[in-house]
């Protein structure tokens, strides 16, 4: 019999015990007794014949949904839902549903296991109405937990800014989740919609969107980098390098984003002496590979090659990295040829291909690994978990 069978059987047992003992307490009749253990081999035929769906099906027909019981039906549906297993969890917790002994109270805790049973099978419009019920029950017991998981829907659908009002209903201790984790999505959410709006090229409404992640988050690196972004389509270098400069005193993991973006301002100004400066200035506060790289092509620019290479020589006596090396190779591979040439070449092909083949960014959260940077993880479904990888094939 599967693993899955054996706890499902364990579980059940469980159950008919705690209703016969209920049952013998309230009205001590063998008849009684003797049903109850009619149904359970039956269920336990079902089971040993790998049928659970005839087995789930007789016992709960035949065992009595009572205070004594309930926590078990409960138990018994939510494993079927982590297991996978969500049709039958949907069978059982709308079993409870249609129970009339039960209270208001077990009623909402039902209520929410079954929007948790459609939320698993991907149900959102049915999980939705469930979970608004519950927002909306004058008992508000479940009202929190309801909540989470709307934001939960609105953010898969993309309707950010109902995702924006249910998290703003949410009181901001709720599970231990600091007031600036709800403020951290909520900032995202705002950012999703700005970057609808300047897809729509709708600057105005762009603004005042970020505006309003700032207010949720005033760390909000995404909202500065989009700021800057809109800038510079209106060709407002300055005005984009403002925002761009403050990313990495609120996340300096994310530095390498906007390098490109940086060095495409200065050149629009013409300001070569204020790139190297400022790149420089976060070489030093920042270290990391991308910003050795992006100061190096520079002072190549500015000064030559042989200026360019003793830095990164330097450099990389001291924080050594694959990307910096190629940079230096490609350097001296120009001032080289015939044999020597072909060497550095083939060996500069090598590094670029380990560094092609190690992802760039990991989630500190699940451990996912990607190519970019994703603000939401799309494993663990988190906000800013995904960082770049650092080390020698890193930054």
């Amino acid at each position: 019999m599967p693993e899955f069978l054996y706890i499902i059987l364990v579980l059940l047992l469980i159950l008919a015990w705690v209703a016969g003992r209920a049952n013998g307490l309230r009205q001590p009749r063998k008849e009684s007794t003797g049903e109850l253990a009619k149904h359970y081999f039956q269920g336990v035929n079902f089971l040993l014949n790998e049928q659970p769906d005839q087995a789930i099906d007789t016992f709960i027909r035949s065992v009595d949904v009572t205070p004594h019981t309930l926590e078990t039906h409960l138990a018994l549906g939510n494993l079927m839902r982590q297991r996978g297993e969500v049709d039958r969890a949907i069978r059982v917790h709308q079993n409870l549903l249609s129970r009339s002994t039960l209270n208001q109270q077990q009623l909402s805790q039902a209520h929410l296991e079954l929007g948790r049973d459609f939320l698993k099978a991907g149900l959102l419009d049915r999980a939705e109405r469930l979970f608004l019920d519950l927002v909306e029950d004058a008992s508000g017991n479940f009202r929190q937990e309801s909540l989470c998981h709307l934001v939960q829907i609105y953010r898969d659908e993309q309707e950010w800014r109902k995702a924006i009002r249910a998290a703003g209903m949410m009181q901001k201790t709720l599970f231990g989740r600091a007031n600036n984790n709800l403020n951290i999505e909520q900032a995202h959410f705002c950012c999703e919609l700005a970057k609808q709006s300047m897809d729509k090229g709708d600057p105005l409404d762009a603004r005042r969107h970020l505006k309003a992640a700032l207010r949720f988050n005033k760390n909000s690196a995404r909202a500065n980098i989009l700021w800057g972004d809109l800038e510079v389509s209106a060709l407002n270098f300055q005005a984009a390098l403002k925002h761009y400069r403050v990313v990495p005193q609120q996340q300096s993991d994310c530095l390498p984003e906007i390098l490109v973006r940086v060095r495409g301002c200065y050149d629009n100004l013409n300001d070569q002496g204020g790139l190297l400066k400022q790149l420089r200035g976060w070489l030093k506060d920042y270290p990391g590979a991308s910003v050795l790289q992006s100061l190096a092509e520079v002072i190549r620019k500015k000064d030559g090659e042989n200026e360019a290479a003793l830095f990164l020589g330097e450099s990389l006596t001291t924080t050594p990295s694959i990307k910096g090396l190629n940079t230096l190779l490609d350097i001296r591979i120009r001032n080289c040829q015939g044999v020597v040439q072909d060497n550095l070449s083939l060996l500069q092909n090598v590094l670029e291909e380990l560094v092609r083949q190690q992802p760039s960014y990991r989630c500190l959260q699940c451990g996912f690994k990607g190519a970019h940077l994703h603000w939401l993880c799309p494993q663990c479904q988190r906000w800013e978990t995904v960082k770049p990888i650092r080390g020698l094939a890193g930054e």
